[in-house]
This record gives C-alpha cells, sequence and structure tokens, in this order.
C-alpha cells in the first residue's frame, strides 16, 4: 500500500479537477490517499462526499505573500512528517517551489505536475527567465515530472528543466459526457431555437476571453441564428463586461455572460460549438470535455491543445485573433453536416484517448514506478 499525498493550490481548474481524479479513482487496494489544498476551494469539495480526508493548506497563486508561503512550507512540511507519506505529488507552480522543498526537508519522494511550466504562462521576459532558472534548480529534487502533453515535455526540455529521464507525459482526462445529462436551464433557453457557440471557462487572463468578445458582433452580424454565450466566473469579469458595453453587446438579445455551477456536461449539452479562445495553454481539459460530450470545438493553437483538436474534431486557430476565431465559428455554423461529423469524431477520440481511466491508470504505474526507484 502507498501512501499518497495530493497537493493543490489556486485556482480553480484542471490542476484541482486532475487532483480529485487522482484521489478519488486510485484503486484503493494499492493506494492509500489524502489531499491537502486551500481550505474551502470549490474544486476539492467532491472529496468530502468520496470520504477522503482533506488538510487545508494556506497556498496562494503568484508570489507576492512570502509569509503565506512560509506558513504554507512549514504547514506541508510537518504534514509530511507527521503522517508518513510514502509519496507527494504537487500539482501546479506555487506547490511545485513549496512542496519539493518540504518533501526534501521530510525525505519523501516528490511527484510534480505543473499543469503549465511557468515559463509558459505569457508573462514577462524577465519573469520567464526566472520561472526558468528555479525550475532546472528544483528539478534534481524532483523523482518524476509530469507532463500533461508532449508539447510541454519538449519545452521544458528545450529550456534544460530535467533529467530528461525524470520527465513523462500523461495526457490530462476527463470523465465521459452521462448520457442523460439535462441541458442547463438558463443556457437552454437562452440558446432558443437557434445555433450556440459558447465558452466554458473560469475568466482569467490565460483563457483570453477578451479575444472571443470582440469576436463576437462579426460571428453575430453573420449568423442570424447564432446566439454567443460565455460561461464561467472569474477575476477578469468585470473587465469582459465593461468591453461587451463598449462593443455594444451588454443588451444585445444573442449575447449572454453566465455564471457557472457544474457540471460542464450541463453546459456543453446546450452547445453546438465549444470556443476556447486561450492566450496559453499546456494541455486544456475544457476541449476534453467537448469531445466528450460530441460538442465540436473552435479552440486556438496554443501549447499542447493541438494534441487534442484535429480538423476532425475542429479548428484550430491563432492566439489573440478575433477575425480568425470569428472565421472558424461561422464556417461550421454554416455546415450542419461538418458540426455532425466532428460530434462523432470528438466522442470517439476522447474514448480513444483522453479517458479519466487511462490518466488514473497512468498515474498510479508512475507512482509505483516511483517508489520502485527511491
Amino acid at each position: 500500500m502507498i501512501r499518497v499525498l495530493e497537493v493543490c493550490e489556486p485556482p480553480e481548474g484542471g490542476a484541482t479537477e486532475n487532483v480529485v481524479q487522482l484521489a478519488t479513482g486510485l484503486p484503493g487496494d494499492r493506494f492509500e490517499v489524502e489531499v491537502a489544498g486551500p481550505a474551502g476551494a470549490r474544486g476539492l469539495k467532491p472529496l468530502a462526499g468520496a470520504g477522503i480526508r482533506t488538510w487545508p493548506l494556506p497556498l496562494a497563486g503568484g508570489y507576492g505573500q512570502p509569509g503565506t508561503d512560509a506558513r504554507a512550507f512549514r504547514a506541508l512540511t510537518g504534514l509530511l512528517r507527521s503522517r508518513r507519506y510514502d509519496l507527494v505529488h504537487l500539482h501546479s507552480a506555487k506547490a511545485g517551489v513549496v512542496g519539493r522543498l518540504a518533501a526534501r526537508i521530510a525525505g519523501v519522494p516528490a511527484v510534480y505536475t505543473p499543469h503549465c511550466f511557468p515559463f509558459i504562462q505569457g508573462f514577462s521576459e524577465r519573469r520567464d527567465r526566472v520561472a526558468t532558472l528555479v525550475e532546472k534548480a528544483l528539478a534534481p529534487l524532483t523523482a518524476t515530472t509530469i507532463c500533461v502533453c508532449d508539447w510541454e515535455r519538449e519545452e521544458a526540455l528545450r529550456r534544460g528543466v530535467g533529467p530528461d529521464g525524470r520527465l513523462t507525459v500523461v495526457h490530462n482526462g476527463c470523465a465521459a459526457c452521462p448520457a442523460d445529462i439535462e441541458p442547463d436551464p438558463e443556457l437552454l433557453a437562452f440558446r432558443g431555437g437557434g445555433q450556440l457557440a459558447a465558452a466554458l471557462c473560469h475568466l482569467r487572463p490565460q483563457k483570453s476571453v477578451d479575444t472571443l468578445v470582440e469576436a463576437a458582433p462579426r460571428v453575430l452580424e453573420a449568423a442570424p441564428e447564432t446566439r454567443v454565450a460565455i460561461v464561467g466566473d472569474g477575476p477578469e469579469r468585470a473587465r469582459l463586461e465593461e468591453l461587451a458595453g463598449r462593443l455594444g453587446l451588454r443588451d444585445h438579445p444573442r449575447f449572454a455572460m453566465l455564471g457557472f455551477q457544474g457540471p460542464a456536461a450541463r453546459y456543453l449539452a446546450a452547445m453546438d460549438l465549444y470556443l476556447l479562445p486561450s492566450a496559453w495553454e499546456a494541455f486544456p481539459i475544457g476541449v476534453l470535455e467537448a469531445q466528450a460530450c460530441g460538442v465540436p470545438q473552435v479552440a486556438t493553437d496554443v501549447g499542447g491543445t493541438g494534441e487534442a483538436v484535429d480538423d476532425a474534431t475542429g479548428r484550430l486557430v491563432g492566439a489573440r485573433d478575433p477575425a480568425a476565431l470569428a472565421g472558424a465559428t461561422i464556417e461550421l455554423l454554416r455546415n450542419t453536416d461538418a458540426r455532425g461529423a466532428m460530434s462523432d469524431a470528438s466522442r470517439r477520440r476522447h474514448a480513444e484517448r483522453f479517458t479519466v481511466e487511462r490518466t488514473v491508470a497512468r498515474t498510479a504505474e508512475l507512482y509505483e514506478e516511483t517508489m520502485a526507484a527511491a
């Protein structure tokens, strides 16, 4: 029996979802799993119902709270020592920094999944250099680094973050779309009898939802039966609402910004097209969820997104290009037959490559390989 501590940080998103997948999906006869993360994190709520023990950890996003980071380091070091875990799995960059140092002091092997290395995240050149140096310095403290796509692994190797033998790829996965899922009533009512193209994501700068807001007037003008929606919550909401107002969308009857109450499949069930205008990604779970529900995708060609989305399932466009996003969206809205074929291909692609069971099983193998090499 391998005792594992999964550690995550804010914000909500794919990393937290992966923690829940592992905590609830790892075989109970081989693994005993506990979770540490920010108290009250919405994404971790399913753990309570599954009987997974969780520990509050004051991890905060960003690097402007050194006092909070120091408290998290002390708390995690103490937890690793007192609970005698065999292995700790650290999710996202801040947890990776604090956690690998704590794991070294506690003498616990560390597995690290950056869920998009910080040097990929589109900030300043100086921050990019610092992030690369930090990742290179901490690599020797890492038993295994799990990259969520081939592109991320190649980018790490290009920057000298290694060694090669400790970098491995486990693609993200997601659950199958429930056959009896009921569409979200608010989104379904907004769609009416027309077509719906929508984004479904956390509203943070990475997702570049402003690109979609800027593309929306072109889509609405070219496709009179279409509605465009943005579903999600987050720190960018006020700025996006202000931009929508300046573009004449605030009171437009075919444009809406709605809040999110999971699961994602409720919203996907009402969509004709799933839109993801991200400025950067490693390997977004959102496009996998769309594929699982048979919704064709229009996504930006960033990071490893192209390892999921291809011409059989949707369209890839350049980042921060409202015209390209609008053009691909309009093209598919006008072609019902193409969308039908993409829907079938999307479900097949998910079932063959991106199930949560596949992700959990490969991660379990890596845990056992890591322990055997320790």
